[in-house]
Parts: structure tokens; sequence; C-alpha cells
């Protein structure tokens, strides 16, 4: 009995122990935490592309050729012979001033070049006879000095008159006010009835050429002689653009226009022309660039413009995805090395270009970026005091973000 008791004693014992360090292990299990998973994460590399550098800014457009309206003579306008809004072609009668007035100075001149006219002939007999009279001298040289001097005079009265009858025919011709330029016209400022006279401020009428469209714009000259630079440096190489005017490929810069909408307009045009002076106040630099019209541009619209400066050969990029933006500005990105271990390594970013980051400094070519999963792997990065951790390549299908 005795001896049965000893053993029942002993496994008690046997048993605490075991309970103890069951516990024991449980205990240090618990403050050693739960196992750290490896990071998920789908890359990319980082490569080369030939991309297209442009610049946004602000524009209004303008009718490519404008003609002002504005009469030569004074006068009643007697008609008005356009409809406003319409087409007009170049030498349509436009207004009829009343003509009278320029019609009476016409005879006037006409019959001042008459009287001229019989007054040279008179001077050349009188001259022609008294130099055959000469010969012979039954005339004083003085008589024919006279005579001859007297002929010039009456030449130059002809000449004379017949400018004061081509100045009246042209004063006539601009009662029938013509239209300088094919183009489109607008309102009218004077109607029928109304009185005008030349040099007067307001123009009667405005004709505009809407096709080609002009867009004018305003650049930072700063900027504008920096693009200058890389072109001539060749780090920018400039593109092909079409001439609408001659049909010729030249050196040049695409344009392209956003609508006061937001819509895209589907023509592309070209910078046709840049200004040589900077203008003070701004210290901007004026530009005009070029579209054929479809009908939807009318001058004055105020357009926002996208001019392509140039194309940058062998620019670095990275995906946006990619990218953290930090505090203070600073750009980041997890880069995994040839043993999957990630990095975060600071970057230079120069711009954007459609879905992508241009790397100014902070990366090479061929390096691994992770552009999914990030997020997961910058948690790991964290809880692992800073330290660069195992990351595991997969490839992108669409599981993870």
């Amino acid at each position: 009995m005795r001896k049965r008791n000893h053993f029942q004693y002993i496994r008690n014992i046997a048993g605490s122990i075991g309970l103890a360090l069951l516990v024991a292990a449980c205990a240090e299990e618990h403050q050693a935490g739960p196992v750290m998973m490896t990071p998920q994460a789908v890359v990319q590399e980082v490569e080369r592309k030939n991309i297209t550098v442009e610049a946004e800014l602000p524009g209004r457009t303008e009718a490519s050729v404008i003609a002002e309206v504005r009469p030569q003579v004074g006068g009643i306008i007697l008609s008005v012979n356009f409809t406003e809004g319409s087409f007009v072609n170049e030498g349509d009668q436009l207004y009829q001033i009343d003509p009278a007035t320029y019609k009476a100075s016409l005879l006037q001149a006409e019959a001042t070049l008459e009287r001229a006219k019989a007054n040279q002939n008179a001077a050349r007999l009188k001259a022609d006879r008294l130099n055959a009279l000469k010969k012979s001298k039954a005339v004083s040289q003085q008589d024919v000095d006279d005579a001859n001097a007297a002929l010039m005079q009456a030449n130059a009265e002809v000449l004379g008159a017949e400018a004061q009858v081509t100045n009246a025919k042209i004063n006539l011709d601009y009662t029938q006010m013509e239209a300088p330029i094919s183009g489109q016209i607008g309102r009218t400022n004077f109607t029928q009835g109304a009185l005008v006279s030349p040099g007067q401020v307001n123009e009667m009428a405005v004709i505009q050429v809407l096709n080609p469209m002009k867009v004018n714009i305003t650049y930072s000259s700063a900027e504008y002689a920096a693009v200058r630079k890389k072109i001539m440096n060749g780090v920018y190489t400039p593109t092909k653009v079409e001439n609408l005017e001659t049909g010729e490929w030249e050196d040049g810069h695409l344009v392209r226009i956003y609508l006061e909408d937001g819509s895209l307009y589907d023509e592309v045009g070209y910078i046709k022309f840049s200004d040589l002076t900077v203008d003070p106040t701004t210290g901007s630099i004026f530009l005009q660039a070029q579209f054929e019209n479809d009908g939807s541009l009318l001058p004055g619209m105020f357009v926002r413009t996208v001019v392509q400066q140039g194309i940058e050969e062998g620019a670095l990029v990275v995906s946006q995805k990619a990218v953290t933006q930090g505090p203070g500005g600073v750009s980041t990105v997890v880069v995994i090395d040839q043993e999957n271990i990630a990095h975060i390594r600071p970057v230079e970013i120069s711009r954007s270009y459609e879905q992508d980051w241009v790397i100014a400094n902070g990366l090479k070519e061929g390096e691994r970026v992770v552009v999914k999963g990030l997020q997961s792997v910058q948690s790991a990065i964290q809880r692992s005091g800073g330290q660069p951790v195992k990351v595991e390549i997969i490839p992108d299908d669409n599981t993870i973000q």
C-alpha cells in the first residue's frame, strides 16, 4: 500500500513539471511574436524611351487675316450690299456711297483737261511756226524762246489736268466700296443713310479669314531660352511639321489645343512664328500657332495649348505607380536587387510623361522597382526597423494591388 502511494507521488510530480515546461514554451512563443510573412510584389524594369517633351500654355484664337473696311471718300451711304455674317469674295461691292458730287468733279476735271489740250495744241502750232521762221531771221530769238516756253507750260498743264481726271475717277470708284479680301464679314456699323468720312474712328465692317486660324500663345522667356539651348545642344530633337501654306515639311513644334469645354480639338497645328522681343512687364515671349479650322474655331476663343518642345531620346522612365511622394516633396521608390532584397531609394523626378515619371537622378536602366504590392513591402521594411527585407517576386496577375 505504501509502495503504490510512492509511485503515484512521482507521477504527479512528473506531470507538474511537464505542464510547467509546456506553459513556459507557450509563453516564450508568445513573447517572440508571430512569424513575419515574406511580402509579395510585382516589379518593372527601369527603361529608356524617346519621349515627347511638352509644355501646357494659355492661348487665344485669332483670324489669320483681318481687314477693316473704311471709307476712302465721304458721303451718304445709299445701300448696304451684303448679308451680315456671310462669306464675301474679294471685289464684291459692300456699300454704295452717293456718287453725285464725285461724278461732277470728274466732269469738271475732264473739261479742264480738254481746255489744257486746246491750249497745248495752240502753243505747239505757234512754236512750230516761229521755229520755221527762225531760219530766215524773220522773227527774233526772244519770240522763238517765248513760244517754246509757252509750249512746255501747255504740256505741263495737260499732265496736271490728266492727273486731276485720274484722281476724280479714283474718288468716284471709291464710292463703290468693295471687299479688299475674301472672308467672313461681320456686322455693319453703318446703315443706309449714314454719313461717313475718310479718317473716321470706327470701321464700317470687318472681314476675317477664319481658315487657317491663328492661336496666340504666351511663353516664359526663361523656359523658351532653356528649350532653345537644349535643341541647339542636341538634347531635344525637333520634329518635322507640314507648313500649311507651302505644303513643305520643316523642323518645327507641333501644337494641340483644348477648347473651352475641355475637349481636344481634332486638328494638330504648328508654331508658325515666335517673336524676337521679350515683354519686359511679364517676362514672356509671344508665339503664334496655325491650325486648319473645321468650323469650330472662332476668333477670340480662350484655349489651352500643349506645345511640343522636342523629342528627348533615351530618357529614363518609370511607372508612376512605383513612386511614393513623401513629406517635404521627397520621392522614393523600392528597388529590388538581384537577391530579391528590397531597398528604399530616393529619386529626383524631372517631369511626367503619359503614365510614367521621367527620372533625373537615383535610378539606372535595367534596375527593378516595385509597381504592385508597394504598401506591403514598405510595411515590412518599417517592421524590420528600416532594414532591407526579402521579397517574393510574382507575375502580374491582377491579384495584388
